[in-house]
């Protein structure tokens, strides 16, 4: 869906005491999000709402930001970090409640990180998909503001201008799940896969434990957002304590909902009885 028509959706359902995020236009370099400015002749800025780019510029082959390829990331230490969706969303434009979780556990040879997702409650794909998710750089602040959140995880500073190639995984953001694991489109979503680029490790560039996960309608809106939190120091096909808990606040939101952590033990239950062998 094309900016202006989400735009037009959005005021059209009189949101409570919201605003649409603004478009600008990005015409310099930015970490993150556009590290080198296009060679194409007559390049003069690309559209961003709350600091993503709107519209993927042309595939490159092999593209990578000045960091290079990322690592993948070995000797994990065994650990469970999940981000539960809260219950009110940042941005209602939609009229719909996206829940679920998104569950990182460090897999059990240490190498790479196993993630389940668990999602429902997305509005029609056709109007505002696909959706994409992402892990970003900071966390959730205590009002629930999804864009405080700031762009993906990027240790390669890589940007998000050309899209992630999903059979070149090591060329993406690391943060990019959607990227290199798959979009959102359908009104649930379920998915299991290994992450090599990502790390339970405190202190890595690639570690996600004290970051975020933000969902987004096709034109990069941020519709909701979470915190992750330590659940437990269990690995992927291996059993541990859990505390089945996450500590968060639940401040109404600055825009038009609340980002805190509701962290339900039945669903992390459910993870463990479900895990299989993993390999690699």
């Amino acid at each position: 869906m094309r900016t202006k028509e989400f735009l037009a959706v959005a005021g059209s359902l009189g949101l409570a005491g919201a605003q649409a995020p603004p478009v600008s236009t990005l015409s310099t370099t930015m970490s993150g999000v556009l590290p080198y400015l296009p060679v194409s002749t007559g390049f003069t800025g690309v559209e961003t709402i709350e600091g993503a780019i709107v519209y993927d510029g042309p595939i490159v082959d092999g593209f990578t930001g000045p960091g290079g390829n990322a690592t993948i990331q070995t000797n994990n230490p065994a650990a469970t970090y999940m981000a539960t969706l809260p219950m009110t969303q940042f941005d209602d434009a939609t009229s719909t409640t996206i829940m679920g979780t998104v569950t990182g556990m460090a897999n059990s040879n240490g190498t790479g990180v196993m993630f389940y997702i668990d999602f429902s409650g997305f509005p029609a794909e056709s109007e505002y998909g696909p959706f994409v998710y992402h892990i970003h750089n900071m966390p959730v602040p205590a009002d629930g503001n999804c864009t405080a959140t700031l762009g993906h995880l990027d240790p390669t500073d890589r940007g998000e201008y050309h899209p992630c190639e999903d059979t070149q995984p090591e060329t993406c953001q690391a943060g990019d799940l959607a990227g290199k694991h798959g979009n959102i489109t359908s009104s649930t979503f379920n998915s299991s896969y290994l992450e090599l680029y990502l790390s339970t490790t405190p202190g890595s560039p690639y570690f996600f434990g004290d970051k975020s996960v933000v969902i987004h309608t096709s034109n990069t809106t941020r519709l909701t957002c979470a915190n992750f939190a330590m659940v437990s120091s269990t690995s992927a096909n291996s059993t541990s304590t859990m505390s089945g808990t996450a500590t968060s606040t639940s401040a109404p939101a600055t825009y038009t909902g609340a980002a805190d952590k509701i962290v339900g033990s039945g669903v992390l239950g459910l993870i463990f009885a479900a895990l299989g062998a993993v390999i690699l």
